[in-house]
């Protein structure tokens, strides 16, 4: 967590930057063979709500590159598809 700090007249006020999440909400997901990969999906999903910057850039750059050399590390024959958004998911 961040905060704005600044002081006046000898005292120190902090206000809290408001984030996307709310880390009380957060739950560590069972052990699994691929925690990067789902960081990298969570971190695509949050780039894609927020508004357009080089940060969103960044992010959505940093996690594609990482999803591209995990397709290229599978076995042969097992295949990572993207699927529809939620909004508009139809039949895979």
């Amino acid at each position: 967590m961040y905060e704005f700090c600044i002081n006046i007249g000898g005292v120190r006020h902090c206000f809290p930057v408001p984030t996307l999440i709310d880390q009380k909400m957060i739950k560590r997901p069972p052990p699994n063979n691929y925690p990067p990969f789902e960081l990298a999906v969570s971190v695509l999903m949050l780039a894609e709500v927020m508004p357009a910057s080089p940060f969103s850039k960044q992010l959505t750059q940093a996690a594609h590159a990482f999803i591209q050399q995990l397709q290229k590390d599978l076995p042969a024959g097992v295949e990572l598809v993207k699927t529809q958004s939620q909004h508009g998911a139809g039949a895979h």
